[in-house]
């Protein structure tokens, strides 16, 4: 199986301005280069992360100029490692790479949280960046000096993968086991999203009327009354919905209810519905982003 591991270094715009890969099998470099950005000249913020500077990259070929020979190693690859690999997928698509969907794509992060990350209690949407994972599995490798260069990462995300690898110790030939983790993963992601789902909506009574408070773990402690949701996101949008004629002013998200929404309220149930789960979630809190002086808690 022709595996190789990538890594993508950016400007603040996303333009590539360093690429690695390195082959799987004998961790040998297939290909290293930066490049010079054709929009931006100086990318302050990703800077400060990677340390690549325009001086560095003023030689350097364009992006336009290596893309088919990027493309031809992409073609022959059988699948790429990487380490929150969609990001470097994202930055290859952007920039005119196609990434085949035929390819196999293994997400070391993702490979690290199943193996490792539950055991230590980290949760599925807080595994830490590479140097920290990398250091939590024994290696050393300094996020000051080493981190953010794309070789160094790169060599150490196969690394990662190898020893995670021998952790699932399935016996199976790789090709296999990477089906496995794929299965197991699927499944393990889905129950994390319903039980991350659950939660409580909680009715705050202050002087001007009633807020709701969306909470995952417990309900609100200031809460005058709380229900337990299997679809907390879910339930926020069709309480705020069955309320939207009591907002005290629109957009205030203060509700003046009555006794017959209190029971409404009371009696609300609803069941898990990942897409409309994830949709309101997202919408939900957009809506919190857009209006940051609601007076309410998503």
């Amino acid at each position: 199986m022709n595996l190789i591991s990538l890594d993508i270094e950016a400007t603040d715009k996303g333009e590539m301005l360093e690429l690695a890969i390195i082959g799987h099998k004998n961790r040998e470099t297939v290909y290293h280069s930066y490049f010079k950005p054709e929009m931006s000249k100086s990318w302050p913020n990703s800077q400060a992360v990677h340390h690549i500077t325009p001086e560095m990259v003023k030689a350097a070929p364009s992006l336009r100029q290596e893309r088919k020979t990027i493309q031809n190693i992409l073609h022959n690859a059988d699948g790429i490692i990487g380490f929150a690999i969609d990001n470097d997928i994202k930055y290859l698509i952007e920039n005119n790479i196609n990434v085949d969907e035929s390819l196999t794509v293994i997400d070391v992060k993702d490979w690290f949280w199943f193996y490792k990350g539950k055991g230590l209690d980290i949760k599925f949407d807080s595994v830490p960046r590479l140097a920290k994972c990398a250091e939590l599995m024994g290696f050393e490798f300094s996020e000051e000096t080493e981190a953010h260069s794309a070789a160094n990462d790169t060599l150490m995300t196969i690394k990662l993968f190898d020893a995670l690898v021998d952790i699932a110790d399935t016996g199976l030939p790789l090709s296999e086991t990477i089906k496995q983790f794929d299965g197991l993963f699927a499944e393990e992601k889905r129950l994390y999203a319903e039980e991350m789902a659950k939660g409580y909506l909680s009715l705050i009574k202050t002087s001007k009327g009633y807020l709701i408070k969306n909470n995952h773990s417990q309900p609100s402690s200031d809460a005058e009354l709380s229900i337990a949701v299997e679809s907390r996101f879910l339930a926020e949008h069709d309480i705020r919905e069955k309320f939207s004629k009591r907002e005290t002013a629109p957009d205030s998200a203060i509700y003046n209810l009555r006794k017959s929404d209190i029971e409404f309220f009371k009696n609300y149930k609803n069941i898990y519905d990942p897409e409309k789960e994830h949709f309101y979630r997202h919408y939900l809190k957009a809506r919190k982003k857009s209006k940051r002086d609601l007076p309410f808690h998503l």
